[in-house]
């Protein structure tokens, strides 16, 4: 941060006075970006005496490579389970060789629903080594084993730049990344995970979650709207940011509402997204290769054909440079050692697997084909809801850099509209960036779209006629008829969310005076376009428990009330109390608040069903 100088000629005595007042109170602070991913994992990080994107450093260098690389594998070997290991391995250094655990984020979102444009095969990858879990661990913990020693690594590095003393001193505030489509109970266990493995875990120190395609966003449209940039992004464009990962696809279109003196935008419309990432088309692979081979194939180990295997690691390079030019020649992906007969799909006597042009499209079309349905998707809704044109397609994340999905879906633009499609300079550093400059420079869209109904089940008056009678019953205050299990939706799906948008609700709750108060709350969300009006109907989906305690000593004023009740012949006491709920709260994930009269009276916190 520069500060004027008193004798600067520019600036007044008072200016001056106020300019070194604002340097003696600004505390500075290590901002720190997580970029947890289905396959590869990220980290930069900048102190708050820098200013911009550039300033942001991007950690490449990694245990175990003797390269330069801007991600290392999400990958994880235990010392228990490998007897030649004295200490856990990750990332580079987990060799083919080791019992390794990969791909294990997309556990974190086990209770979500399937949506109708994830990997049809997800469910069955365990077949290929992936997304299993040891004995002694389940997901949440070895993401939390992972990031701890991402954590460490991370700490070391910054402490060699800055000194440990500094670090030591200095609070850090970290950001990681997830998928916008995730369920909120996904968003938690990874935030916990995060806690749990080092970061924000000093008492100074932090740590908030944003969506990947927010943060990619924000460093992306950051870098169009310098001054002197080649294809600058204008004041109300309309812009799609295409987040293909690893494991998930993730679409926003943002509005741009500002560019000078400082960026402003907006999304346009509710998100989409699916577990269609490049881990795709590995199983596409792995499908195809069972198809041909059969138990000559299937029956391989994980460490011959598994993530991290010699064998993938060679396919990532083909899928790399699949569509770079117009060579139709077959490729050779290998040395992997089957038994199989010579035939024109494998050479044995080089070990090689013969992979074709046609091969290649086999694999990859799916996944480019879920990735055109959402953008079209997308597009056709920001066109229904705010008759609004897409100018440009903006496409990050490792898939991004395909050359095939750019020329795919370069011609599918020219074909719909004319849409330019831009894939900025290494594209799979945008959210790592991003989640670091959402904290270096506070940038963030002003108005989101709620991606779910979100409500409680409660009680209401039983309305007679309308509601089923198996659902009424007597209350024990007023002797009325209530009908149970009606949801009272607090914000509809679409709805716009700002930093400010605090919902509350009511809730009446019998108690015995002088006890604590302790009340559950079921909150639930639905992703239909309506909302149905009962908990149970089966699209509806339990979000987690809200559990409220009030101290026994807290004064309700006149918000108890108390009644003899004739027919149980005792006092009965009630209380109303209010929960509110931060949609937009600084992060993104779900906060609540227990209140009565508008005063804090305990606290609330949402718990998730393992």
């Amino acid at each position: 941060m520069n500060f004027p100088r008193a004798s600067d000629s520019l600036f007044s005595t008072r200016e001056a006075l106020d300019a070194l007042s604002l340097q003696s109170s600004f505390k500075p602070k290590i901002i720190v970006g997580i970029d947890y991913g289905t396959t590869f994992s990220g980290v930069s990080f900048v102190t708050t005496d820098k200013s911009s994107i550039e300033d942001i450093k991007i950690i490449d260098g990694w245990p175990g490579d003797s390269f330069q690389s801007w991600k290392t594998p999400t990958r994880i070997a235990y010392c228990q389970e490998n007897d030649r290991l004295k200490a856990n391995e990750w990332g580079f250094r987990v060799h083919p060789k080791l019992k390794s655990y990969s791909w294990t984020k997309l556990l974190l979102d086990k209770n979500a629903n399937v949506s109708e444009h994830d990997d049809p095969g997800l469910s069955g990858t365990e077949g290929i080594g992936a997304i299993q879990l040891p004995s002694f661990r389940d997901a949440q913990g070895v993401c939390e084993d992972f990031l701890s020693e991402v954590y460490k690594h991370t700490a070391k590095v910054i402490k060699l730049q800055i000194t440990e003393s500094t670090f030591d001193k200095l609070p850090m505030e970290c950001w990681i990344t997830l998928p916008a489509i995730w369920s909120d109970e996904a968003k938690a266990a990874t935030l916990a995970a995060a806690k749990n493995a080092g970061f924000g875990r000093r008492e100074t120190d932090e740590v908030f979650t944003i969506s990947e395609p927010e943060a990619a966003a924000i460093a992306t449209l950051n870098k169009y709207t310098k001054p002197g940039a080649l294809n600058p992004i204008m004041q109300n464009e309309n812009i799609l940011i295409c987040d293909c990962g690893g494991g998930t696809v993730d679409i926003t279109t943002y509005k741009i509402s500002q560019v000078q003196p400082y960026l402003l935008f907006d999304e346009l419309c509710v998100g989409a997204g699916g577990k269609c990432g490049s881990t795709y088309i590995d199983r596409n692979l792995h499908a195809l290769l069972s198809e041909r081979f059969g138990s000559a194939f299937d029956d391989l180990s994980f460490g011959i054909k598994g993530p991290g295997s010699r064998f993938m690691t060679d396919f990532e390079g083909l899928k790399r440079n699949f569509g770079r030019d117009d060579n139709d020649d077959d490729q050779e992906l290998g040395p992997i050692n089957m038994n199989a007969p010579e035939s024109e799909f494998y050479d044995s006597d080089n070990k090689f697997v013969v992979i074709s042009n046609d091969d290649m499209k086999t694999v990859f079309d799916p996944v480019v084909d879920e990735i055109i349905n959402l953008v079209g998707n997308q597009i056709e809704e920001a066109e229904a809801r705010k008759d609004a044109k897409i100018n440009r397609i903006i496409l990050v994340g490792g898939l991004g850099e395909s050359a095939y999905l750019n020329k795919v879906l370069a011609e599918w633009c020219e074909e719909n509209g004319e849409i330019a499609l831009l894939c900025p300079a290494n594209p799979q550093a945008a959210v790592v960036q991003g989640a670091a400059l959402r904290g270096l420079e506070g940038i963030a869209p002003q108005v989101k779209y709620a991606r779910r109904h979100y409500g409680y089940r409660i009680s209401f008056p039983f309305r007679e006629g309308v509601d089923p009678k198996e659902r009424s019953y007597v209350g024990r205050f007023n002797g009325k008829e209530y009908c149970t299990g009606r949801m009272k939706w607090l914000i509809s799906k679409g709805d716009e969310i700002t930093k400010n948008t605090n919902l509350k609700t009511s809730f009446t709750l019998i108690y015995t005076p002088g006890e604590p108060i302790y009340d559950q709350l079921l909150l639930y969300s639905c992703a239909l376009a309506k909302a149905p009006e009962y908990f149970d109907d089966p699209r509806v989906d339990l979000v987690g428990t809200v559990e409220s305690t009030i101290s026994r000593k807290f004064d309700f004023g006149n918000s108890s009330q108390c009644r003899y009740n004739e027919t149980l012949k005792e006092i009965i006491h009630k209380c109303i109390f209010d929960v509110q709920v931060r949609f937009g709260d600084k992060g993104d994930n779900l906060n609540f608040k227990c209140t009565v009269n508008g005063k804090e009276a305990g606290s609330s916190v949402i718990k998730f069903d393992k």
